[in-house]
């Protein structure tokens, strides 16, 4: 349903219904929210490292927060037309030594971590979200297909679905979950993270 690599959502919307339909007759429950898996070649992938100066101290997680938020802002800022869908750390280097994990308290000079950002189009997401909400279905949360795809290569048993899942319920500790604030509470962090779980 694509036309000049331009989704038709016409096309796409008699599509939903149709299976959205399908769906609540063979459950005999209407749907209510989805996690939708989205694959277009609009998505981009942004890496970023940032470094800290710890002058000796340990490391503390508000630090490693601090460092994720201040890239999720310059890529916001520098990015307008686009959102975020996922971030995910790729390494962290403490003193010149690589960890794929977060060693905390550890005393160190300084350390850097390497983020990735995949991102999509705001318009196709306000697009998606406004076809879904009409057909009254929340989405709860937008999965990079390609990014869902990269978890089955070891692990032949696992289609793109159920790769997709795995990554709904955080099988992926280097994924940031971004948890929205809460409004009774004012603080200067989003709350994150599955890796420090």
């Amino acid at each position: 349903m694509i036309i000049d690599n331009v989704l038709n959502f016409e096309n796409v919307k008699t599509t939903i219904e149709k299976n959205i339909f399908e769906i609540e007759k063979k459950t005999g429950e209407f749907l209510e929210d989805i996690y939708l898996m989205v694959e277009t070649p609009e998505s981009i992938s942004i890496n970023l490292s940032l470094i800290k100066n710890n002058e000796g101290k340990k490391i503390e997680k508000k630090n490693v927060q601090y460092l994720i938020q201040d890239a999720k802002q310059q890529i916001l800022r520098n990015h307008h037309t686009k959102k975020i869908i996922h971030i995910i750390i790729t390494n962290y280097f403490i003193d010149n030594n690589s960890y794929n994990y977060l060693p905390l308290n550890l005393d160190c000079n300084k350390f850097s971590i390497d983020i990735k950002f995949i991102c999509f189009p705001k318009d196709l997401i306000k697009k998606l979200e406004e076809l879904f909400n009409s057909q009254e279905i929340f989405i709860n949360k937008i999965i990079c297909s390609d990014y869902a795809k990269s978890f089955i290569k070891n692990k032949s048993y696992m289609n793109v679905c159920e790769s997709g899942l795995k990554l709904i319920q955080g099988i992926n500790k280097r994924e940031v979950a971004i948890v929205r604030r809460k409004l009774k509470k004012k603080g200067f962090f989003e709350r994150l993270f599955y890796f420090f779980k």
